[in-house]
């Protein structure tokens, strides 16, 4: 399986949003990454997307076949949609790859966007190097085929540094260390010391090179 119709003119549209336990990653990705008419797929290995996210209702699948032909019939509308793979057992990094590696067969740079929420990113990650299997054809290769990926982690030093170099945009939330804000500090070049003083919820949201702090707000 493999995308189709790649577009060099197309945009990068990865981000990379890092926090600490409850500082408000997932809230942030909810409320300033997508809109109602997005095409978004989720991996979701704890049940956090339920309900409505960004005005329609997720539908959850613990089967991966299933979430495929869900979303291969989604990509065929244009209206939006929010489909989730929420699998009933611990997930592994192996998962994660097929699930990457079907939302890489999705890819088409002639229709609109494809986003693709990843949750808990470090966890299924086997290294810190170089971004491997299929993420890191969605990181690198993705744009063509206008695939936009949402990257969730706790520590920038646990995730591989192909996310933190080829996302346009970030989102730095509450950190729980000074070593982790002076390493955000080193790949983004915002100051640590504005990072070391974000509370829950605060965020410092960076595009290219110019970043701006906020507030998420229900």
């Amino acid at each position: 399986m493999q995308p189709i119709n790649a577009n060099n003119a197309l945009r990068n549209g990865h981000i990379w949003i890092a926090g600490m336990s409850e500082s408000g990653k997932t809230s942030y990705a909810k409320k300033h990454t997508l809109e109602k008419t997005d095409h978004v797929l989720i991996f979701d290995p704890f049940g956090d997307y339920e309900g409505k996210l960004a005005g329609l209702t997720v539908r959850t699948f613990d089967k991966l076949a299933d979430v495929y032909q869900a979303a291969l019939a989604a990509r065929c509308k244009q209206s939006g949609f929010r489909i989730a793979w929420h699998p009933k057992r611990p997930s592994k990094p192996a998962d994660f790859d097929k699930f990457c590696q079907l939302a890489w067969a999705l890819g088409d740079g002639s229709k609109q966007a494809l986003k693709v929420l990843l949750e808990e990113v470090a966890e299924h990650s086997e290294t810190a190097g170089k971004a491997s299997g299929y993420h890191g054809q969605l990181l690198r290769v993705g744009r063509k085929f206008n695939i936009h990926t949402i990257n969730l982690f706790q520590r920038g030093q646990e995730v591989s540094k192909t996310i933190l170099d080829n996302c346009r945009r970030c989102a730095v939330l509450m950190q729980k260390t000074d070593d982790s804000a002076r390493y955000i500090q080193q790949k983004t070049g915002i100051p640590a010391e504005e990072i070391a003083t974000l509370a829950q919820l605060e965020y410092i949201e960076q595009d290219g090179k110019d970043w701006t702090r906020g507030k998420i707000r229900f």
